[in-house]
């Protein structure tokens, strides 16, 4: 007798090799395993707003690819336990149910305020283009102010950093050491290493440990 497939289990497949790899297809792939269990989730609300919710965020990682934060993937695995939770045959009550979509909801606006600041510290990180910065001089004998560029020591960029960090550990290294080492944050790390992944520079020895090419 063949087993009959649960529900959400394409949905659960495909969402961790979209964590694998975040490319077009498999963004697609997920999104198209969140329509096909709104289909099959009838009138239940808090199935339909977690669904709501994570489409918009495939949206996000579409765009950015290797650039985005890496809390838009554990907010898209967060969203599908819960509706797994939902879907369970001893449903949650409707207070709990309604406790943690809105749990999401507001990690949804955190995600978002996390994912513009992300984006502006990836620009800068890839312009390399530090703000210029003055500073005034007394006036002279006719009072005129003169204003001097401050010269500052151009640190490396933070891919660099990383880079070297990674080269520099032979055995090779994990993303926590590595985000401790080099004192970047989390997801600028995380996104300089999938990018340098991406182009052959570093290896993946396992999930979670890399090394120089």
């Amino acid at each position: 007798m063949t087993r009959k497939q649960p529900m959400l289990e394409p949905l659960m497949a495909s969402l961790l090799t979209l964590d694998w790899e975040i490319s077009s297809q498999t963004i697609r792939t997920f999104e198209q395993e969140l329509e096909a269990v709104r289909k099959k989730v009838g009138d239940d609300h808090y199935s339909k707003k977690l669904i709501d919710l994570a489409l918009p965020i495939c949206n996000y990682l579409r765009v950015r690819k290797g650039l985005a934060a890496p809390s838009s993937m554990q907010f898209l695995h967060q969203a599908v336990r819960t509706l797994h939770s939902l879907r369970q045959k001893q449903k949650l009550g409707a207070t709990e149910g309604r406790e943690r979509v809105r749990k999401l909801v507001n990690n949804f606006r955190d995600l978002m305020a996390e994912v513009k600041r992300v984006n502006a510290t990836l620009e800068r990180a890839t312009t390399g283009k530090p703000a210029p910065a003055t500073r005034k001089i007394p006036a002279g004998k006719k009072g005129r102010e003169k204003k001097v560029a401050v010269r500052k020591t151009r640190k490396a960029s933070p891919k660099v950093e990383v880079l070297k960090t990674i080269r520099s550990h032979k055995q090779g290294i994990d993303i926590a050491t590595l985000i401790k080492i080099s004192g970047f944050a989390d997801s600028t790390v995380r996104g300089i290493v999938y990018r340098a992944v991406k182009q052959g520079t570093i290896k993946r020895v396992r999930r979670g440990f890399y090394v120089a090419a």
